[in-house]
């Protein structure tokens, strides 16, 4: 077994064990924890809208909301949406099925409801690495939303010919209403192409050299600002379904400012990577099991006054 099986294993084992056990007394701390603080910082990845069934590693998830591609052969929708093998017009197939259903068309998750009853009033910003909007949906601060991974709802010119984005709402309708059910590929004159040049559209996404970043970076400079004034503060870093996808994004930099701030305090929600170092081990709640489940639990004991 190499070194990283090794890790993984160990990690697996934590989070089966802190499944298992009554987490209450956790959760009620964290709640106090959440109440004296003077700063929150909120991060949430894609563990966090799975709790709410938007899982794009289910097998189940795929059946029910994406028959054809389970007809394709692929096991859950990662796997479809990173296909090497997939054509121009089934790539947009995909990502449009996939954007109406994840960003636009999806309800809010519950977790998300209850996270924000845990944070009404307080003075908190989120760091998210999560395209499917939940946050804004769910009614929190746009202000305090930093998501520096783009926005995939809407569109830029691959050129790109100037710093312009839009809304691929109609886009993506159209690209969906005319794939087709067998070969999941979209009509090659459905392919979005910019306004103004006539190019190549693309999504407005971290990545290619041409993303436009003025809209996603507008709140790069509030969320420094609060870090700045978190440092010297009571401040409790929320960490909610962060995994080893981004690691460097949210869940080290969270470990690492925990560590190194004198005040700082780090709860950290998560099904299968619950583990927190050593080193923080006494300033750290880590908790396991159904994220939403362990918000809701919050929610009433912080609407309890407890």
């Amino acid at each position: 077994m190499t070194n990283y099986q090794k890790r993984m294993a160990a990690y697996a084992e934590e989070a089966a064990r802190l499944a298992a056990c009554d987490n209450t007394a956790d959760l009620e701390r964290a709640v106090r924890w959440l109440r004296q603080a003077e700063c929150i910082v909120i991060g949430g990845a894609a563990g966090l809208s799975a709790a709410g069934g938007m899982d794009y590693m289910s097998r189940q998830v795929l059946e029910e909301q994406f028959p054809a591609l389970a007809a394709k052969g692929y096991d859950h929708l990662w796997q479809a949406l990173w296909d090497p093998a997939r054509t121009e017009t089934q790539r947009w197939a995909m990502t449009a099925a996939e954007v109406l259903w994840a960003c636009i068309d999806y309800p809010v998750v519950p977790c998300y409801d209850d996270l924000r009853e845990l944070v009404e009033g307080r003075d908190y910003f989120i760091l998210t690495s999560n395209i499917d909007r939940q946050f804004w949906k769910a009614g929190f601060d746009p202000c305090r939303i930093f998501a520096p991974q783009g926005d995939v709802t809407k569109l830029q010119c691959s050129v790109p010919c100037c710093h312009q984005t839009w809304d691929g709402e109609a886009v993506f309708r159209q690209i969906a209403a005319h794939t087709d059910p067998e070969t999941f590929a979209c009509r090659p004159e459905d392919l979005p192409r910019c306004p103004y040049c006539g190019a190549p559209a693309v999504q407005n996404v971290r990545g290619p050299d041409c993303f436009v970043p003025e809209e996603t970076m507008a709140n790069k400079g509030p969320f420094e600002d609060f870090l700045k004034k978190a440092s010297e503060r009571r401040t409790v870093f929320l960490e909610l379904g962060v995994g080893f996808n981004t690691p460097g994004m949210i869940r080290h930099p969270f470990q690492r400012l925990t560590w190194l701030w004198p005040k700082a305090k780090l709860i950290r929600m998560n099904r299968d990577y619950p583990s927190v170092p050593e080193k923080i081990r006494d300033k750290a709640i880590p908790i396991g099991g159904d994220i939403g489940r362990a918000l809701h639990h919050m929610a009433g004991i912080a609407g309890k006054g407890a």
